[in-house]
């Protein structure tokens, strides 16, 4: 699945090889005014090797650019929206190179979904893609399930067996000749680098000549329900510890993402690190949160942690207050979890960093705080975070900050 580029691997363009008797080819075009280019030459490389992404710099043409008549098949604009694009099918795959009179490499590239097919500059070095393509790594390693024996398919008319992960390869098939209460293998796994969904690649049990590649929500292990959670280090890549999540066998899916699933995923969070990402009571740090609010036996979720900042506050103080901005007392329980919620390490910031309203509204909710009775009987509901600025001289200090609350009639 990954694009590894290297000099071997390119069709040269000076040499007569590349071109055979075909030779170089001019236009009509005055040269002049327009460049010419040499007759267009495929690859002899493997396909997987010429997946890339634009990047924004060069808009689309239906000629090469600067030829007579090209006409813009996409922008600038748009090639840069799709660099930036979180679905894979926005990945395209480079078949046929020219070179200009003016020495400049042009590629011929289609998108994974066939919707933007053109010319594209790139660069004036024919041994890598530059200009305005860059090489793609569609896919990414991911770990394998605990258990690898006995899948069976979930839902194969929604979900079904690919030789390629749906959209990493340009023209992925989908894969026949099984029998829908097959058994299969899981061999080996993968992440898709944009959308983040795990696929795994299985072995059919009953035909072992038949593999393909499975969304990982598509097979379900026999027996025995828990999810591995691997810690990423986001900074990295590479994988610090592991973890799980149990649930009921007789469920089909548990949500990772719930108060309880959560807190056993954070409070596993190896020594030295932190949740990446605070959002959302730390659920955010999920690669995929969609996938761990249905996560089946077997599964493999990727959470995203980073090391210990240092240089990071000590504790987050929380005081409640009105929306006079009046201190309310809370009962003395209240107040303890409060405090042990602002203290825990994935809710301090950098010394010079704000807390910002939606880490107070974190920590409130961490603390399951967002309703609460004050010690003078009063109900009362979370309304919002406040920011606050912190200073360099703030590093493991405890920062005092408030969060408003409506009372609640």
């Amino acid at each position: 699945m990954k694009s590894n580029l290297k000099k071997t691997l390119y069709v040269g363009l000076a040499a007569a090889s590349v071109f055979g008797a075909a030779g170089l080819a001019s236009t009509t075009a005055s040269a002049k005014s327009y460049a010419y280019v040499t007759k267009p030459a495929y690859f002899q490389t493997a396909p997987e090797t010429r997946n890339v992404v634009p990047n924004g710099t060069h808009a689309l043409y239906s000629k090469i650019g600067t030829a007579k008549g090209a006409k813009v098949v996409a922008s600038k604009t748009t090639m840069a929206n799709l660099a930036q694009s979180k679905k894979s099918n926005d990945y395209f795959r480079a078949y046929s190179i020219v070179l200009s009179n003016r020495k400049s490499v042009y590629y011929k590239v289609v998108s994974f979904d066939g919707k933007y097919r053109g010319w594209v500059y790139g660069g004036k070095d024919d041994t890598k893609f530059a200009g305005g393509i860059a090489p793609a790594q569609t896919t990414k390693s991911a770990s394998m399930p605990a258990t690898t024996t006995g899948y069976t398919l979930t839902k194969p008319t929604k979900w079904t067996l690919w030789n390629d992960p749906q959209y990493t390869q340009y023209k992925a098939k989908k894969v026949t000749g099984f029998s829908n209460t097959d058994t299969f293998t899981i061999t080996g796994a993968e992440t898709k680098s944009r959308e983040g969904w795990v696929y795994y690649q299985v072995k059919d049990d009953q035909n072992p000549s038949i593999t393909g590649w499975v969304y990982n929500l598509g097979v379900q292990a026999p027996q025995g329900n828990s999810v591995k959670i691997s810690y990423v280090d986001k900074s990295t890549g590479k994988e610090v510890g592991t973890g799980s999540v149990p649930f009921d066998k007789s469920a089909s899916y548990t949500n990772a993402t719930t108060t309880s699933n959560l807190k056993s995923v954070i409070d596993s969070v190896p020594s030295g690190y932190v949740p990446d990402d605070n959002d959302n009571g730390g659920s955010a740090s999920f690669a995929n949160r969609d996938n761990a609010a249905i996560a089946k036996n077997g599964d493999t979720l990727v959470y995203y942690v980073k090391a210990t900042d240092p240089n990071a506050t000590k504790a987050i103080k929380v005081t409640a207050v009105d929306e006079s901005g009046n201190p309310i007392t809370l009962k003395s329980t209240d107040q303890a979890a409060l405090d042990a919620s602002g203290a825990k390490a994935r809710f301090q910031v950098k010394a010079g960093d704000p807390v910002t309203a939606s880490d107070v509204e974190n920590i409130v909710y961490d603390a399951q705080l967002h309703d609460l009775i004050g010690a003078n009987g009063m109900s009362y509901q979370f309304d919002k975070g406040n920011d606050k600025a912190t200073t360099t001289t703030d590093a493991g200090n405890t920062v005092s900050v408030t969060a408003t609350y409506k009372a609640a009639y």
